[in-house]
């Protein structure tokens, strides 16, 4: 059963309830955790002993109790499971987990997550397909239910995430499940288990991909010169300087900044502007005559003492300036004319244009 909330609870900014995840409201940072299960070709390794109490196959279509790795499948039980044929992000050889539930509920995923940041925030969030076809089971299949358990290493449960019965769509289509919760003071390492609440059977079949932790903080809200932010296109020539500001919803107790940028000069990789700044806002300059290309800014927030740590980081979206080469334009015409003849004249090159003459083109 999906949950269903008489009163819905905003805490903060974290919780966002939708009908498949409890996902951060607030602004995000950069993944501290990213399990892809890889790329490469059919079929892939088998998972580490300690991240699944399944069997692992080799081959495509696992009976229950079974899984395998993939990057692909095809025509598995008659067709009673979609085929589809990349992961969750369509990467050219990405993989996927590819369960079919043991007979009895039990837990099929097991990973030991390290070096948090201690009193932090996070999203917990995974892709999930459920992989048998709507007809399967004389119409009436068994559907995933997981839950997700979050624990300190010594089996204290932090937080709990149910997604309910996960039902088929009718086509292969992925979803983000997921919740969100903060480590204790003093703890960096925590466990994720995953729990198959349904029985296996004829149906309880699911591919699992892209397992994230990433801090979640304050809502950043961009804007530019006083507007809300919208990418901004330029053309080549003198420098050009924006005002930039994000504000910053409550949550952190006190939150420092630093302002980062990513150009085509730092072969679009993010590096700090400057030092740490106590106020939210900066004066972007785009240098005069710099090249065509995107450039970007944007900021990072975190708690006092916590911003050298990127697990701790919050950042806003980015600021996006796109310089584009200025239009080379050619202006012919159908002369020579003879005096009071009209004359047509044709430009190319731009999109917009703006004519000029004498006697007003008379």
């Amino acid at each position: 059963m999906r949950f269903r909330f008489a009163t819905i609870f905003f805490l903060m900014f974290f919780l966002k309830v939708t009908a498949n995840a409890q996902l951060c409201q607030g602004s995000l940072g950069d993944p501290i955790v990213n399990i892809t299960f890889g790329n490469g070709p059919n079929p892939g390794a088998p998972l580490s002993a300690a991240t699944t109490s399944y069997q692992y196959v080799s081959s495509d279509c696992p009976n229950d109790g079974y899984y395998t790795v993939r990057n692909n499948t095809s025509n598995c039980f008659s067709n009673s499971w979609y085929s589809f044929s990349s992961d969750h992000t369509g990467d050219a050889g990405g993989y996927f987990m590819l369960v079919n539930a043991s007979i009895q509920p039990s837990a099929f995923y097991l990973d030991t997550v390290k070096g948090l940041c201690s009193n932090t925030t996070y999203e917990l969030a995974a892709w999930i397909m459920n992989v048998i076809v709507q007809s399967a089971c004389n119409g009436n299949p068994i559907q995933p239910n997981l839950t997700f358990s979050v624990e300190k290493t010594d089996g204290t449960v932090l937080k709990t995430y149910n997604t309910g019965n996960i039902a088929t769509l009718g086509s292969a289509i992925w979803n983000q499940y997921g919740t969100f919760f903060t480590t204790p003071v003093g703890v960096s390492d925590v466990v994720l288990r995953i729990f198959n609440n349904s029985q296996g059977g004829c149906g309880n079949d699911l591919a699992l991909d892209d397992i994230t932790f990433r801090p979640c903080g304050p809502l950043l809200t961009n804007s530019i010169d006083g507007i809300p932010a919208a990418p901004v296109s330029l053309c080549e020539g003198p420098a050009k300087q924006f005002q930039l500001t994000c504000s910053v919803s409550g949550g952190f107790t006190n939150p420092v900044f630093q302002w980062q940028s990513r150009t085509p000069a730092t072969n679009n990789v993010w590096v700090d502007i400057g030092l740490p700044v106590a106020t939210p806002s900066l004066n972007f300059t785009i240098p005069a005559n710099a090249a065509t290309g995107t450039y970007e800014a944007r900021l990072a927030v975190a708690e006092a003492g916590n911003l050298g740590t990127p697990q701790c980081r919050i950042y806003s979206k980015p600021f996006t300036f796109i310089i584009n080469a200025n239009p080379v334009t050619t202006a012919i015409n159908n002369g020579p004319a003879c005096q009071n003849n009209v004359v047509q004249l044709t430009a190319t090159g731009g999109t917009q244009f703006d004519w000029s003459g004498p006697n007003a083109y008379a």
